[in-house]
């Protein structure tokens, strides 16, 4: 039985010169979707290129199912690589280009073509195939790179900021695809620097600041780890005075402030946990009405922004 396709990184770190790409980094990846996420300059392109084995690393090892990228044409021959450059032969035909790179990857040029046609119509560039790459819009290119990627369905696809310049439209028809890869059982790869872009489709996040792993996991089980900082939660309710005074003898709580108008609570506490499950309580023995409640960094960015005040402290 065919084991399921992982990337593993041991202790890599990459040098350029001077410079650190990567910093001793440590992490597996499995199937599904990953996104890998951090500012410009965290790292991210040296990770992909490590991956796909463009790269070679400084010190350490990187396997793709047991096997070395940078030395295995078998294991390249599994990838498929979405660069973010914008280079392509301007001269040639979509069509043709994808079809010259699927036979690098072994297929014919008839099955090339064959598995192309309902890829370009997923992705609705069937009328434009046959114009040539210059003629092309950035988001078209994106999504030409990607019919390149997945054309000979690899089970290993990584992509370096995929969705930069896409309308929202091409953004949908791009993480469908990647989606039913992902379905198919293929380890995907995507990069980004906008972190709300993958919270919400990833199965897994890797964040990166620096060239070093600041963590990997889910968004929910990475946001489990940040008991030491503080949760924000706003809340609206019927008499927000009466409930600031019971929610600040609760364990945990660091602050509550009223809003200029007085009709918000802005609560921070240092045991989320605690405070939601005394929160219901507190709201029916004080007779209060809530009308709103929102956790205000929950969501990726405050994960990551979280993880690097933590990380430079």
């Amino acid at each position: 039985m065919t084991s399921p396709p992982n990337l593993a990184l041991t202790s890599v770190t990459r040098r350029y010169g001077a410079v650190l790409g990567l910093n001793d980094v440590t992490v597996e990846i499995g199937t599904g979707i990953t996104g890998l996420v951090g500012p410009n300059g965290a790292g991210k392109t040296t990770f992909l290129n490590l991956a796909v084995g463009l790269h070679r690393p400084s010190s350490g090892t990187v396997r793709l199912s047991g096997e070395n990228p940078f030395l295995s044409a078998k294991i390249r021959s599994q990838i498929g690589y979405c660069p973010d450059g914008e280079r392509t032969w301007e001269w040639m035909a979509g069509r043709e280009f994808v079809v010259t790179l699927a036979q690098w990857s072994g297929l014919s040029a008839t099955e090339a073509n064959l598995r192309l046609d309902p890829i370009l119509e997923k992705l609705e560039l069937s009328d434009a195939a046959h114009r040539p790459i210059g003629t092309y819009s950035r988001g078209m290119r994106q999504k030409l790179k990607l019919a390149q990627a997945v054309v000979h369905k690899p089970p290993f696809l990584v992509l370096d900021e995929p969705l930069n310049g896409v309308d929202p439209v091409s953004r949908h028809q791009i993480l469908k695809l990647l989606q039913e890869r992902a379905r198919a059982g293929a380890t995907v790869i995507v990069s980004s620097h906008v972190l709300h872009e993958l919270g919400a489709f990833a199965d897994q996040v890797v964040l990166l600041q620096r060239g070093r792993l600041l963590a990997s996991g889910t968004v929910d089980s990475i946001r489990d780890l940040l008991d030491e900082y503080p949760h924000t939660v706003k809340l609206s309710c019927s008499n927000v005075k009466k409930l600031a005074a019971a929610v600040l003898a609760l364990d945990g709580t660091v602050s509550v402030a009223l809003s200029e108008s007085c009709d918000d609570l802005e609560i921070r506490t240092r045991n989320p946990v605690h405070f939601y499950s005394k929160l219901p309580q507190l709201i029916l023995s004080n007779d209060l009405e809530v009308t709103h409640l929102e956790p205000t960094d929950s969501d990726l960015d405050s994960v990551f922004k979280y993880l690097v005040k933590g990380g430079a402290g």
